[in-house]
């Protein structure tokens, strides 16, 4: 009898093929968008140019220290998160968690989605059963969007609340959307295993279970440790993106900035991306849409977003490679 395995990897392929077509397509919209906004605005990119170089000086040193110094702090929280996580399947030191996190950082910027970042956790641990970690990097990784996702909410109604071109069944409907997420993510955190168990029914599900099972495995204690790590290093590079929009001189009202910040960072979170440019244009370009409520120049914005991206995600990715080439791919 013949295999169908050729038409099976076809399709596949295929729609790999379709979805690494449709990212460069997205980018490349964000890039237009992006320059088609600076361009309106009467800027350039020697606007964006000139500012880091009346940033990037002894004057604002003390500033750009604080931000860069928030930057181990913020891989560190991550670090401790999945730590704690990781204890299901062997026990890590802070040290190999932090080695697996930055080298899955490294990782999501050559492949897919989350994949990388999965990927460079599990590989970095030692047991036989790593693969179980699948589970734990996907409980680390949800509830980091949990938080993303509850602050995005905030951000948004807010909007809505101040600006009257939003307030619109689509913008409430979206909202109500938001809302009804959060309420499910909780009930699907306390009804972890009868959710697992109503999955098994399904054929699709099966081969990922064993992956997975871990999951179910976590008391909500053990959880909510976790989850105080993903909350504090919210709290961190939200920090970060506010002490450089203070640094770029963007003046705001202190609710209007956290709104911009929590929904630029929640629309990181949901849209797709180039993994290897690790995010670069997602933030620039909703950072532009957010702040043009508030008539901010086009060119601060890009300035801010350009640096926080250098400082959070290029600095530790070079770390991450470092570390990546040194890992063991296969155990016995």
């Amino acid at each position: 009898m013949q295999s169908n395995t050729p038409s099976w990897f076809s399709r596949w392929y295929s729609l790999k093929k379709i979805g690494w077509v449709f990212k460069w397509v997205l980018l490349g919209a964000m890039l237009s968008y992006l320059y088609l906004t600076i361009q309106e605005k009467g800027q350039s990119l020697q606007d964006i140019y000139q500012l880091l170089r009346e940033r990037f000086t002894v004057n604002h040193l003390t500033e750009l220290g604080l931000v860069i110094v928030l930057t181990p702090l913020n891989w560190a929280c991550e670090s401790r998160k999945w730590q704690l996580l990781a204890q299901k399947i062997e026990k890590i030191s802070f040290f190999q968690s932090l080695k697996g996190v930055l080298s899955g950082l490294a990782l999501g910027f050559i492949m897919p989605n989350n994949v990388g970042d999965a990927a460079g956790r599990v590989l970095s641990l030692q047991s036989a059963k790593r693969l179980t970690g699948v589970g734990a990097a996907l409980l680390s990784n949800g509830l980091q969007f949990y938080v993303s996702l509850f602050f995005g909410t905030v951000g948004w109604g807010f909007f809505i609340l101040e600006q009257l071109s939003l307030q619109n069944w689509p913008q409430l409907t979206l909202l109500g959307i938001l809302t009804a997420t959060l309420l499910f993510g909780i009930w699907l955190i306390i009804s972890r295993k009868k959710a697992e168990v109503y999955l098994e029914r399904f054929r699709w599900f099966r081969w990922i279970e064993p992956y997975v099972d871990v999951i179910a495995q976590y008391e909500l204690v053990e959880i909510w440790q976790a989850f105080r790590w993903a909350l504090l290093r919210y709290g961190v590079f939200s920090l970060q993106f506010g002490l450089l929009l203070s640094i770029f001189e963007v003046s705001l009202p202190i609710l209007a900035a956290l709104a911009c910040i929590f929904l630029v960072f929640f629309a990181k979170t949901l849209i797709p991306a180039l993994n290897f440019l690790g995010d670069l244009g997602i933030r620039e370009a909703s950072s532009l849409y957010f702040f043009s409520f508030y008539n901010i120049a086009p060119a601060r914005i890009v300035a801010v977003t350009l640096t926080l991206w250098c400082i959070n995600i290029l600095l530790p990715v070079l770390v991450g490679v470092f570390w990546t080439m040194k890992m063991k791919w296969w155990r016995e």
